[in-house]
């Protein structure tokens, strides 16, 4: 016998933002986003109950009285399975449009080294600010998987492409420690 459904616990924040000065009512678009939230309409944002959710968008909601708007911060439930799979679906289609950026970025990343290996670009300078774009790509990474609550996926392309781009740039380090005379592993760095 199968489960039987039960509804979803959601905190729901209904907010109201003065127009002046204007970068408060980004700065609030801006921490929904990166907190993973789905709007459910203008100014009317969701996420699955969470104590960490839960203490963001406490905070989140004390900025927006003191920036002298209005909020409503609510714990609510699915009213019916229907709405729920479409808000997770809502949820993962979010997740899915963030892994294709980073898909983008590590194909612009591998089209880098292959440039760079062209202009015969074979120096620890080189590498250095290729690492650095790599570890903001993983950071970047990390960051839309933790609000990836649903398991969205767009994911394992994700996945994919990171691990060619992790293939690509041991590479790359192999050929710049062989031009430039040093076998040692940079990654003891």
């Amino acid at each position: 016998m199968a489960d039987a459904w039960r509804p979803r616990s959601w905190l729901l924040l209904i907010y109201r933002v003065p127009q002046d000065p204007p970068g408060r009512r980004t700065y609030v678009w801006r921490q929904l986003r990166q907190l993973g939230a789905v709007y459910l309409q203008q100014a009317a944002a969701v996420l699955p109950e969470r104590p960490e959710l839960r203490t963001a968008l406490d905070a989140l909601s004390q900025r927006i009285r003191e920036y002298g708007g209005e909020v409503s911060f609510l714990t609510t439930a699915s009213p019916d399975q229907g709405w729920e799979d479409e808000l997770l679906e809502r949820f993962n289609q979010a997740r899915d449009a963030e892994y294709a950026e980073i898909v983008e970025n590590v194909e612009r990343f591998e089209d880098e080294i292959r440039r760079e290996r062209t202009k015969g670009r074979f120096t620890f300078a080189q590498l250095d600010d290729i690492e650095a774009d790599w570890e903001k790509l993983q950071r970047w990474y990390e960051r839309i998987g933790a609000r990836d609550f649903f398991g969205a996926p767009g994911r394992a392309v994700a996945d994919a492409a990171l691990a060619r781009g992790q293939a690509e740039l041991e590479a790359f380090t192999t050929e710049v420690s062989a031009h430039e005379g040093v076998e040692a592993d940079r990654a003891d760095r």
